[in-house]
This record gives structure tokens, sequence and C-alpha cells, in this order.
């Protein structure tokens, strides 16, 4: 057997990890839907954290008497992940403020975002 020759050679856990395999030897696998609930607890504890400095920036902006289209944040993180900030920036401002995502960016090798809102004029 081909695979019996594969594994044989690089086997899923060497030796030296058998004190690791130990540590996994007494956890059972959780049910999907825990697993999924784990997964939407990190998210919102995420969320909360993004809107927070969201709105930290955007007190910072208006305390300064900004106006006009404003940068709010530079947006970096996983593309896996970008759809779900997004929508979260686009959730907390309405849409006098006209929220706008810019295109994609390159800088130092990583793929940004830029998030702009737009504030009224200061001195009408």
């Amino acid at each position: 057997m081909e695979f019996a020759a594969e594994s044989e050679r690089f086997p899923l856990m060497s030796t030296q990890d058998e004190s690791v395999a130990d540590d996994y030897n007494e956890k059972a696998i959780p049910s999907f839907d825990k697993l999924n609930q784990n997964y939407k607890q990190k998210w919102a504890r995420e969320k909360v954290e993004f809107q927070t400095q969201l709105k930290c920036n955007f007190f910072a902006l208006t305390e300064r008497f900004a106006s006009g289209k404003q940068e709010l944040f530079m947006l970096a993180v996983p593309e896996r992940k970008e759809k779900l900030f997004i929508s979260a920036f686009l959730e907390l401002f309405q849409s006098q403020y006209a929220p706008h995502v810019a295109d994609v960016e390159r800088l130092a090798g990583k793929r940004t975002r830029r998030l702009y809102v737009t504030l009224p004029q200061c001195y009408e």
C-alpha cells in the first residue's frame, strides 16, 4: 500500500509529540452547534472592540471640528474577515454620514482598505 508507506515516512504525530497526544486524549470533539456558537461569540467580542475603536476615532474627529470626507480607520484584516468588519462599520454609521469603503491598497505588503465618513461643515 502506497498510503501505508507514506504514513510511515511522515506520521501525523512524531514520537516527540506523545505528550501533546496525551493532552488531546481526554478531549471530546464539540458538537457543530457548540463550535459555531464559540465562533459567533468570538466575532461578537471582536466586533465590539472594532466598533469601539471606530467611535473613538469618530469623536476625535468631531473634537477638532473636522468636516468633509474624513478617514476614520485603515482596515488591515485577513480577506476572509473583511466583509464582517465592513458590515460592522456600515452598521454603525447612518447613511447621512455617507460611510465609504475605499478600494484595496497594498501598504507594507499588507492588504488594506480605508474607511471614510463625511462630516458636516462646521461653520455654516
